[in-house]
């Protein structure tokens, strides 16, 4: 018995010099600032929502949580910083769609986004809203569906660009609904709103962002809201299942966090935790409601099933709807 415990903890020793580190950083994260890249440039829902968060985790964490915004590159610029990064903890990524979507797409990208990005916690949805001018010959989503089948060529709709989430959300629209539709693409959803508005286009795929606040002030007709629960911006606004339409249709321009592939499951935890506290945070949370968003949360292998079937779901899409990469 003495010859074993002599050689336990021998081989404990040995061990200890290999693992003790890592463990020793694990348990006091965090020790220093933390690094929290937005993908996108300042301004704005997206921005601001980081912002949110990071002045609440400061708190939370002891530390300063600092936002720093790097566009360009379709967010691979920015994703590819996080994913380059030191596996820490300490350099996080306000992950956008996109980090599915390219995927689906099958872009050749500076990194692995399986191997080199470790998910920590689903964030925020900004849901996506099929919206009408007030002069289109239907007011329902039904009515758009009959009326669109009664039609000689297909019906035209506005996004704000090619292979944006809007896009993709309507070609699948008319794949579930039978449909014909026929993609106006924009360079960015302020230039279709004010086509649409002006009646050029009087079918309009958005996010709630910034359409949603034309319809809660007249001048667009909401038909549907892709959510599975109604908004508070647009409480009148049906859901997709009130609205009849699949369950599949349920679609958002999805945000969560993620750090670099291979930070240790102790900091993904104390950081996926932080997220959840701060969107069960009533102060916190009604801000980013106020801003369009719907709360998400979740522990950090949900939000990897979620990426996991995003990608699945819009790689479909794209190819039966041969939906070109985003320029």
């Amino acid at each position: 018995m003495k010859r074993r415990h002599l050689l336990a903890s021998a081989t404990a020793a040995a061990i200890a010099p290999a693992l003790g580190p890592s463990i020793a950083r694990a348990q006091a994260f965090p020790d220093k600032p933390i690094r929290f890249v937005v993908p996108y440039a300042p301004g704005g829902a997206t921005d601001t929502s980081a912002r949110i968060a990071a002045e609440y985790l400061g708190t939370k964490l002891g530390q300063q949580v600092l936002v720093d915004n790097k566009p360009g590159g379709g967010t691979i610029i920015g994703t590819e910083i996080v994913a380059k990064a030191k596996p820490d903890g300490y350099t996080l990524l306000l992950a956008p769609a996109p980090v599915a979507t390219n995927t689906s797409f099958g872009l050749k990208l500076p990194y692995d986004p399986v191997k080199e990005l470790a998910p920590i916690c689903s964030y925020v949805d900004m849901p996506l809203l099929l919206a009408c001018n007030p002069n289109a010959p239907y007011k329902t989503m039904a009515e758009l569906i009959a009326w669109a089948k009664t039609q000689p060529g297909p019906v035209p709709y506005a996004s704000a660009g090619n292979a944006s989430m809007p896009h993709l959300w309507g070609e699948q629209l008319k794949m579930e609904t039978g449909i014909k539709l026929e993609h106006i693409g924009y360079k960015g959803s302020a230039d279709a709103l004010k086509d649409v508005l002006g009646g050029h286009v009087m079918l309009f795929s958005d996010t709630l962002l910034p359409s949603g606040l034309a319809v809660k002030d007249g001048r667009l007709r909401g038909l549907v809201v892709a959510a599975a629960k109604r908004v508070p911006m647009l409480p009148d606004v049906p859901t997709v299942a009130e609205a009849g339409l699949p369950a599949s249709l349920t679609g958002a321009v999805f945000f969560g966090v993620m750090a670099t592939g291979g930070t240790p499951e102790p900091i993904v935890a104390t950081l996926n935790a932080a997220f959840n506290a701060l969107l069960a945070d009533p102060a916190m949370a009604k801000k980013l409601v106020d801003l369009g968003f719907v709360l998400v949360g979740g522990s950090a292998v949900d939000y990897g099933r979620r990426l996991t079937a995003e990608t699945e779901k819009w790689r479909k899409v794209i190819k039966e709807a041969n939906i070109s990469p985003p320029a």
